[in-house]
């Protein structure tokens, strides 16, 4: 049987969205299947332009023997036996939530690795159904990210010193937390818009907390400093995890996501959910959490006040802890590669 290779491109990089899955799925393709993780090396990690250009060149000759899985952007345009994991197609989509020069660059080298990859695992089944659609002929599976383990200690974790400062203020009682990138997907712009149409008591007891940073892949996003709104910045895993237990409702604004993996984050670490009512977050969490149109301000305003003042979520059953877990979306990758 041909070893099974991961793809550590990735090393080095800033765990976020892509990056997480890939560090916790190689490591239970480690552990469970015998993989072996390919890294670039140290002098290369540190600099993106040199570690894409080592993943198109190095990876595909030192894979030649195995099974190859990669999981982030950071992948072959041409390996043998390769398995491609794909987050989302928005940059082929909506190429106007990027930079153009991140279009230009990552729009053509995705398109090739769609077509030339001998398996596709999409995040969730909605990008797995809009892969079959466009390629009728590719091998198609779902494995879904997964809460890791610090989101189900999350009640232990102390805040973050910028938000314990928050609460510290007079007259707050609590606080709305969203997290994510600084791009125009995440529709911060609406959400700010929508949360200052709240009448002025409700800003002062619960103010808006909002995490993640800025990145050059992405286009504007234009929200500017607002009253009762604090951006803090990156947060880790364990501040994340006080932050979804602790605030009185957290708020997913995405106007399109792949998976969300912050909604099931936040369910698992206890919190009460606001949400966009699109596919993913569908798939993702049922009736477990509220919905809102996320084009729609009025309907985002709307969904914070009910999610501040109405302690009960709506009818069904949260989303099982169990439902999403590493090791089972490991589980179907190797298999998976293993059939290429």
């Amino acid at each position: 049987m041909p070893e099974l290779l991961v793809n550590g491109a990735f090393v080095g990089q800033r765990v976020t969205g892509q990056q997480r899955y890939a560090t916790e799925v190689s490591a239970e393709l480690v552990r469970r299947h015998s993989g072996r993780l390919l890294r670039p090396p140290p002098a290369v990690r540190s600099r993106a332009a040199l570690s894409h250009l080592w993943a198109h060149t190095a990876l595909p000759a030192r894979s030649l023997r195995g099974d190859l899985v990669s999981m982030t952007s950071r992948s072959p345009v041409v390996a043998r036996r390769h398995t491609v994991v794909v987050h989302d197609l928005f940059v082929l989509q909506h190429p106007e939530w990027y930079s153009a020069r991140y279009v230009r660059t990552h729009a053509p080298v995705l398109t090739a690795q769609l077509r030339t990859a001998g398996g596709l695992v999409a995040v969730s089944e909605p990008v797995a159904r809009e892969l079959r659609r466009l390629y009728p002929r590719a091998r198609v599976t779902v494995a879904p990210n997964a809460p890791s383990e610090v989101f189900r200690r999350a009640s232990g974790a102390a805040l973050p010193d910028a938000v314990r400062a928050v609460l510290d203020a007079p007259g707050v009682e609590g606080f709305l937390f969203a997290v994510g990138s600084l791009d125009p997907r995440k529709n911060f712009g609406r959400l700010v818009e929508a949360y200052q149409a709240l009448p002025a008591a409700v800003r002062a007891t619960f103010p808006l907390v909002i995490a993640g940073g800025g990145s050059a892949v992405f286009a504007e996003a234009a929200v500017g400093p607002t009253p009762q709104v604090h951006w803090i910045g990156y947060v880790d895993d364990p501040g994340l995890a006080s932050l979804y237990a602790t605030a009185t409702a957290v708020v997913v604004p995405s106007l399109d996501e792949g998976f969300g993996l912050p909604v099931v984050e936040a369910l698992t670490a206890g919190g009460r959910l606001a949400v966009s009512d699109i596919p993913a977050f569908r798939w993702v969490a049922g009736d477990s959490v509220r919905y809102f149109r996320p084009d729609e301000v009025q309907d985002i305003t709307r969904a914070l006040q009910a999610a501040l003042y109405e302690p009960v979520r709506p009818a069904g059953c949260p989303v099982p802890p169990t439902r999403f877990s590493w090791e089972a979306s490991a589980d179907v990758i190797a298999a998976f590669a293993r059939e290429a």
